[in-house]
């Protein structure tokens, strides 16, 4: 009993540390304005980051996206597992992935970045939807 006992109290410790660390990166990573998203782009581990970052730029040459919808947009070389491991926070399982998150939470996600255009054109019917 005393065993059991001792292993639940581990195992509690181990999800309130999951818990509290994923609560610390969604507000490191979370948009600062209400009404504007933080767009997280991870790029593909077989791709060039110079083209990922210029189809981007392709992507959202209106100044509209920019200035009225975004906080901001983080392109990411690798998805970085310190200080946290943001594969298993972020349930990424595949890449490129562009991870959207407004004040509070991700709100959307997709691989494709055609889908993420609609998405913050506000042409997603799923819009309110993580994807």
């Amino acid at each position: 009993m005393r065993t059991f006992l001792v292993f639940m109290f581990g195992m509690f410790v181990l999800l309130a540390g999951c818990s509290s660390e994923k609560e610390e990166l969604m507000d490191e990573i979370t948009s600062g304005v209400e009404g504007r998203y933080s767009v997280l782009a991870f790029n593909s581990e077989k791709g060039s980051l110079e083209a990922f970052q210029s189809e981007i730029n392709q992507m959202f040459s209106d100044p509209e996206v920019w200035e009225n919808r975004l906080y901001s947009f983080n392109v990411l070389k690798e998805v970085p597992e310190e200080p946290y491991d943001y594969k298993k926070l972020l349930n990424i399982e595949d890449l490129p992935q562009f991870i959207v998150l407004d004040t509070e939470e991700i709100v959307f996600r997709t691989p494709h970045i055609e889908d993420l255009e609609r998405f913050l054109l506000g042409e997603d019917p799923y819009s309110s939807h993580e994807h």
